[in-house]
């Protein structure tokens, strides 16, 4: 961040200057760029602050974290997947060997998951792939260690469409593919859950899609949406014990039982307007993302809009 453009901007960074003891006047324009130390003494802060609100409600509120590097740190509040405590964790241009030496940030809380998204700045660097890897790994020990009641979440790397006008150097998806599978390895050795998000990303010729990016690596606003449908998958599919063995159950079984009532899959054209939201509520009466998420499943959905006259199998009663 340089110089505010916005009077919003300048009352935040008014703030920052008077909590440093500092007169905004004074400041010379480097100044508005928060250094890491910066970003982690937020972090930290913002742990004790969701630590002390979780433990004054009398619910059990589910608190998840988002760790990685700009792609994290711009994820638009609004879209984070509702009914949960979230920390966001991200910092711009970090790495994984950055991102291991911040894991302090996070002592303050439990989390019930924590999501890591790391490694492109890291392949940007030119950093060989065996200490990225020795990173991520000591990253998801420390991790264990700390947090051992915390689910962890490695998300693949999603892919990019680089060189750009925006962006001259280049990352390539063959490249980023290798890399993802390591990643996978070592996700497993871990005994770690592995999010392979890549393909949901990816053009038919496996770059990053022009509608998600904004220079070919960072995304636009609907490429935040089809992260926050995974993540929303990622925590309706674990919160209700959903696993792979259920997946495929349920996409080869001719019916199942919810809250009592039996259904069998049917076949549906999908009518112009309709989204999957708007099926679940005719099905099921209620357009909760748990309920959406069987159609999902039953139709590998990796998103929530749909084609018209797209063909699906729905329940019927």
């Amino acid at each position: 961040m340089s110089a505010p453009k916005t009077g919003l901007e300048m009352y935040q960074q008014r703030l920052v200057a008077l909590y440093n003891k500092q007169i905004y006047t004074r400041l010379p324009t480097p100044a508005f760029t928060p250094l890491s130390k910066d970003w982690i003494q937020v972090f930290q802060e913002e742990a004790q602050l969701i630590k002390a609100v979780i433990a004054s409600q009398s619910n059990s509120t589910r608190l998840a974290v988002l760790l990685g590097d700009s792609l994290s740190m711009w994820f638009p509040t609004a879209l984070l997947p509702e009914g949960i405590f979230w920390l966001n964790q991200g910092i711009s241009g970090d790495t994984t060997g950055g991102i291991l030496k911040r894991l302090f940030a996070l002592d303050a809380v439990e989390p019930h998951a924590i999501y890591i998204l790391a490694g492109i700045n890291d392949l940007k660097l030119k950093t060989p792939v065996h200490v990225i890897l020795k990173n991520y790994q000591r990253i998801l020990q420390e991790l264990q260690e700390k947090h051992p009641t915390s689910q962890l979440f490695v998300q693949s790397l999603f892919p990019t469409s680089l060189p750009s006008q925006f962006l001259s150097f280049t990352i390539p998806n063959s490249q980023i593919n290798q890399f993802n599978l390591e990643l996978k390895q070592l996700a497993q050795q871990e005994n770690t859950n592995y999010l392979d998000f890549h393909p949901r990303f990816a053009n038919p010729s496996g770059n990053l899609d022009s509608k998600l990016t904004t220079d070919g690596l960072h995304l636009t606003p609907e490429g935040y949406q089809v992260w926050q449908f995974a993540l929303t998958q990622t925590e309706s599919r674990y919160t209700k014990g959903r696993d792979e063995n259920y997946q495929k159950w349920l996409q080869s079984s001719p019916e199942f039982k919810l809250n009592g009532k039996s259904y069998r899959w049917s076949s549906y054209k999908v009518q112009p307007g309709e989204t999957l939201k708007t099926i679940t509520l005719k099905v099921f009466g209620t357009d909760e993302f748990d309920y959406c998420d069987l159609i999902a499943i039953r139709n590998q959905l990796i998103s929530e809009s749909l084609q018209d006259y797209q063909n699906l199998e729905i329940p019927t009663v």
